[in-house]
């Protein structure tokens, strides 16, 4: 083998090497590169970092995103953005971030995919007040009273 073909050689080994070698980043470095990424109203980049079952979940907020104002777009690219708390079971993590724009914290899930931390969205992740269809319960439902026939005469 000549001399350039063992240098050349030696580089792919060194860069097989390194790039298998290349941290996978933690929760909170995830946590923390979507919500830039929701900041810049950027959804291809925030998929990047979600689960393929939230792909769906990035589409529609991004449908809610192009309806905002100006300032309102303008709040939220400038908000301070703060991790409060995580937590990691296994392949589950929680990240809590402190949003500044908001005053508020803002927990999210995350599950390992393909040995990778992803962002977990649900539409009541997005929607607190949504309702999944078929998760009522019946039994809590109340009915309201029957009319009372005898008081109608």
């Amino acid at each position: 083998m000549s001399y350039y073909r063992r240098i050349v050689f030696l580089m792919c080994v060194l860069g097989v090497l390194f790039t298998s070698c290349k941290k996978r980043p933690e929760p909170q470095e995830v946590a923390m590169e979507f919500m830039h990424a929701f900041q810049e109203s950027n959804f291809e980049r925030a998929k990047e970092f979600a689960t393929k079952e939230s792909q769906q979940v990035i589409l529609l907020y991004s449908i809610f995103d192009g309806k905002r104002n100006e300032n309102e777009r303008e709040k939220i690219k400038n908000a301070q953005l703060k991790i409060v708390d995580h937590k990691e079971d296994g392949d589950k993590a929680t990240v809590t971030i402190l949003n500044s724009s908001a005053n508020q914290q803002e927990t999210l899930q995350l599950v390992k995919e393909n040995g990778q931390w992803k962002i977990s969205l649900t539409l009541e992740s997005i929607l607190p007040t949504y309702v999944a269809p078929g998760s009522m319960d019946m039994n809590s439902m109340t009915t309201p009273p029957a009319a009372d026939s005898s008081k109608a005469n």
